[in-house]
């Protein structure tokens, strides 16, 4: 009886789980552009990754960083709970930003 019962909130907790996640990422196919707004969560401390909408977004060194001027940006201006578009791509290992578009509404410096 245990074992049916563990087996059952495992069940729910499987189902609920699926059915809470964002699926509007599982349609981008790999290679495909996607540009999506959002909320900068957390940045990785070595500026590898930053996390927004819940997803890892993977930066490198020809991610473009810019203001919404256009005004070039250093990677050390981002900061979490800013507001930012995101141009990436999808790739097996995950998103790859192009470009990221600091907004300048209701940021702090």
């Amino acid at each position: 009886m245990k074992l049916k019962k563990a087996l059952f909130v495992g069940f729910v907790i499987s189902v609920v789980t699926l059915l809470l996640r964002d699926p509007s990422f599982s349609q981008v196919k790999t290679g495909e552009a996607i540009s999506f707004p959002g909320v900068i969560e957390s940045i990785h401390e070595n500026f590898k990754f930053i996390v927004v909408n819940e997803v890892r977004i993977f930066i490198s060194p020809n991610t473009k960083i810019t203001d919404e001027k256009g005004d070039i940006l250093k990677i050390n201006h981002i900061k979490p709970k800013m507001n930012v578009t995101i141009e990436a791509f999808r790739n097996p290992n995950g998103f790859f930003a192009k470009k990221i578009v600091v907004k300048t509404s209701n940021n702090k410096p």
